[in-house]
């Protein structure tokens, strides 16, 4: 069966989106909600395939509005300004609809902890934070490596390095290049994302951010948007580094190594070496398991079919419905633990802050 959608967002990201679940059909848009209306009559108009028939005539101005017509949608995506994010995913939870929202769900803690106080009170439907990058075969085969038998045990410590080239200029500007700590949010998460979808929170996080001014790629000097450094501990003491930047200088390591990260994961049975699509499972000093895999696909087009897919299987028979939600949720709190910690030059316990943020930590 499909499940029908009420689909927010009509810029040029969010029609390569809405192109894909029609494509995939198993969600069927039924109506969207775009504040110019121009704008998403040419987005549907654009679109190809098994386009559901008057969809240029259901289009509204609010999520409500959309529901009032359409009473039938179970779910909504949300792919617009992450300023407005917190606002749309709050009306559609309130309206009992299954949510996946791009990220990043909130800009602030406020506003996540707003979001979560909507999300408990309407608990039967489920809340994802959208990040693709942890769906790829890739990704799929570190997370098995660091979780299952097969893998390197128990982790004893890591590192990630990110170098990004992503310029953000634009007229009007992005609020990547105004919104303070919008690295960690929106860039980070997608390497964090893969390490919390594997082994979950760790216990304390200890993080810096970079002040930057380049003006070529719209780095202002605005608190938290260029890059960060970031020591976490998981359980036991075990360390994990992280150094991320968006302004480097050109892409020496190559696309998929930028977005996916260069890891380095030592175990009590092994160790993990991944640049990209290119992984390696050491023991004993040998190479045990080396492969060329699928990592980030251009455009992002497979990796977020896989990610649709995976909310589909959640939603409809409840696959992995709880590990979706509370590890795309976990990255945030996550994500913003860095922000708080290079903010406030302080070690931040991940336990303390998801308790004031959402009333319950990481052991219950």
């Amino acid at each position: 069966m499909t499940i029908p959608v009420i689909y927010v967002g009509c810029g040029a990201f969010a029609t390569q989106r809405l192109q894909i679940i029609i494509d995939e059909g198993l969600f069927t848009p039924i109506a969207c909600v775009e504040l110019d209306r121009q704008v998403a009559v040419s987005c549907i108009s654009s679109l190809r395939g098994n386009v559901p028939v008057d969809l240029d005539k259901r289009i509204y101005k609010t999520i409500t509005a959309a529901k009032q017509d359409n009473e039938e949608a179970e779910a909504c995506f949300i792919y617009a300004s992450a300023t407005a994010h917190a606002e749309l995913v709050m009306e559609s939870l309130s309206l009992e609809m299954h949510t996946f929202c791009v990220k990043t769900i909130a800009c602030n803690q406020e506003e996540f902890s707003s979001i979560i106080a909507v999300k408990q009170s309407n608990e039967e439907v489920m809340l994802v934070q959208g990040l693709n990058n942890q769906w790829n075969e890739a990704s799929a085969k570190m997370q098995e490596w660091l979780r299952s038998e097969n893998g390197i045990g128990r982790m004893l410590g890591g590192e990630c390095l990110v170098w990004g080239r992503q310029n953000i200029k634009s007229v009007p500007r992005q609020p990547d290049a105004t919104t303070e700590g919008s690295y960690f949010l929106a860039l980070a998460c997608h390497q964090l994302g893969q390490l919390v979808a594997a082994i979950g929170l760790p216990d304390y996080v200890t993080a810096y951010t970079h002040q930057r001014v380049e003006k070529e790629l719209d780095y202002l000097g605005t608190w938290g948007t260029a890059g960060g450094q970031c020591l976490f501990e998981f359980p036991d003491g075990v360390p994990f580094s992280y150094v991320g930047t968006r302004a480097g200088h050109g892409n020496p390591f190559g696309f998929a190594s930028r977005w996916s990260g260069q890891w380095t994961i030592h175990g009590d049975r092994g160790d993990i070496r991944r640049e990209g699509g290119r992984l390696t499972l050491f023991r004993g000093g040998q190479s045990v398991e080396d492969y060329y895999l699928k990592d980030l696909d251009a455009g992002l087009i497979e990796d977020e079919r896989l990610q649709f897919r995976a909310f589909y299987d959640a939603v409809t028979v409840g696959t992995n419905k709880q590990w979706m939600q509370d590890t795309s949720l976990d990255t945030w709190v996550l994500m913003e633990a860095c922000n708080h910690s290079a903010r406030n030059m302080e070690k931040v316990s991940l336990q303390d802050l998801k308790l004031s943020l959402c009333g319950t930590s990481n052991n219950e």
